[in-house]
């Protein structure tokens, strides 16, 4: 679905970043990762590599307009182009009810998650325009869309993140850039298991009741993996949604459905 295609992910961390890479390879892509740390990125080229497609590991801060530029620049030095970009970075801030936020995390989680979105966008756009297009993915997440207790500054990034998402579709939409976010529910990556044991700990229900808690609410009766949410995420990049720009997709085995 990717064949060919040169994409850029960041993020690259215990979560679902990394699946996303991976996945992108498993596509037919090449993948440059961008993550603050090397060590899994380490070891996500090795998948990488494995599926027969070229990693290129870029030590950056998404936060830095200098560390976004070298991200652009080093993979098409690389490359020789840029296809697509998955907004996969973001800090969640602390969880608690709105007005108990500590408002210094919230600044932080805005600072990464929504500004150092627009950074990259602002430095992948000028490669894409002289190719002739590109598609950008925002990684985005039910909790914008359903209320969930505790959530209220990490909905609040995303948010902002999903209507900017938008607004770019409209403004670039006549330069061939499409610009989409999949709303991604539960899964149980590294991150939601550690805190869900980490609750366990604290008397809270164990493990397994609280993924058969969470499987309850949804239609598929099942918690979706990260393999899953990943190519829902890329099935964006493909030329298969060329037509589709701004929109919206819930990827949550059916336990959020809008119409």
């Amino acid at each position: 679905m990717l064949e060919d295609k040169v994409v850029i992910v960041t993020g690259i961390g215990p979560g679902l970043g990394r699946t996303i890479a991976t996945e992108a390879a498993k596509m037919g892509a090449d993948v440059a990762m961008v993550s603050r740390s090397g060590g899994i990125m380490d070891e996500v080229a090795a998948d990488i590599a494995a599926a027969g497609r070229r990693a290129l590991n870029i030590r950056a801060d998404i936060t830095s307009d200098a560390d976004c530029a070298r991200v652009a620049q080093e993979t098409v030095a690389a490359f020789g182009r840029i296809d697509g970009l998955v907004n996969s970075a973001y800090f969640p801030g602390s969880l608690a009810p709105v007005l108990d936020l500590d408002l210094d995390a919230l600044g932080r989680a805005f600072e990464v998650t929504v500004m150092g979105t627009i950074r990259m966008i602002r430095a992948v756009v000028p490669q894409m325009e002289k190719q002739g297009g590109g598609s950008v993915v925002n990684v985005g997440s039910q909790v914008a869309r359903k209320v969930v207790p505790q959530q209220g500054g990490y909905a609040a990034t995303k948010a902002a993140q999903a209507s900017l998402t938008r607004y770019l579709a409209a403004e670039l939409g006549s330069k061939g850039i499409r610009f989409n976010t999949p709303a991604i529910g539960w899964t149980m990556s590294a991150p939601a298991r550690a805190w869900l044991e980490s609750e366990a700990e604290k008397g809270g229900p164990s493990f397994e009741e609280a993924e058969a808690a969470i499987s309850a609410t949804m239609a598929l009766g099942r918690v979706p993996s990260d393999e899953e949410c990943a190519r829902g995420i890329l099935v964006f990049l493909s030329d298969a949604l060329s037509s589709v720009t701004g929109a919206t997709l819930d990827i949550n085995a059916g336990d959020y459905m809008p119409l």
